[in-house]
């Protein structure tokens, strides 16, 4: 599906209709470059900002299970014992 038109769509459709009827273009031309620019810098802004709500979401560690004050780690078990269960 096509997004919907926005409303800077419509004021680069009337300053290219300004080009075309303006006897001096470059004045116009400043001003459609500008516009452009700033749309481009807004659309990677907006990505950007996307890419570090990803980011920031897999970085939040899950909860974990708590352990039993019972078992103790391998490297803390004397010989010859095992682990209760």
């Amino acid at each position: 599906m096509a997004k919907g038109r926005e409303p800077v769509d419509d004021l680069l459709d009337a300053l290219v209709w300004m080009r075309r009827k303006a006897k001096k273009h470059a004045p116009v031309d400043d001003l459609i470059d500008a516009l452009m620019k700033m749309r481009r810098q807004a659309k990677k802004k907006l990505t950007k900002r996307k890419v570090n709500k990803r980011k920031v979401k897999k970085a939040v560690p899950a909860k974990s299970k708590p352990t039993s004050g019972a078992v103790r780690s391998k490297s803390k078990q004397t010989p010859g014992r095992s682990r209760r269960k």
